[in-house]
């Protein structure tokens, strides 16, 4: 074997390698916002954030007291996507949220015919399980029914699921 067939076999078994690691750190830049709505699949990818407050019993207020995170983002159909989680202390800490818990809620408003779903503590059946709320990032999954407040359809939620870089107004989330 010649010298450069020799140097192009190494640069190739160097190249496969790098590409094969297993570094279990590294962090995919794909953010997203995915579920069945009626068995059609809604994507909300790259055009979505989640906004986190942090409560705060250090004052006289009791309104701020609870942590709270609202997911947003569009579909590509342009259907705006909202889903607000209210925590039972100061943090959102990783566990079960339902639409009994006040405040909690899904919402979509379709487009172009601006129909508002909704899943909140009157209307529908939701719950959303927060997998992960660490190092600003938000993992979780969702499901359950939501009603139109335009013509009163049920609409099924399945396979719903979230993974968000988070932004802050306080301390970053651990």
């Amino acid at each position: 074997m010649s010298y450069s067939t020799t140097t192009l076999a190494l640069l190739g078994v160097l190249l496969f390698g790098a590409g094969c690691s297993s570094d279990k750190d590294v962090e995919p830049e794909r953010r997203f916002i995915s579920f069945q709505m009626n068995g059609k699949i809604m994507l909300s990818e790259q055009r979505n954030m989640v906004y986190y407050v942090p409560g705060d019993k250090s004052d006289t207020d009791p309104t701020n007291d609870n942590a709270q995170m609202l997911i947003q983002g569009y579909t590509y159909d342009k259907d705006a996507v909202l889903i607000h989680i209210m925590g039972d202390d100061v943090v959102i800490k990783p566990g079960v949220y339902t639409n009994n818990q006040p405040g909690n809620a899904f919402t979509i408003e379709k487009f172009p015919t601006m129909e508002f779903i909704r899943a909140d503590e009157t209307t529908g059946n939701w719950r959303v399980t927060i997998h992960q709320v660490k190092d600003n990032l938000v993992i979780g999954e969702f499901s359950g029914t939501a009603v139109s407040m335009d013509n009163g359809t049920i609409h099924q939620l399945t396979r719903g699921y979230f993974k968000l870089k988070c932004q802050t107004n306080g301390p970053a989330l651990h």
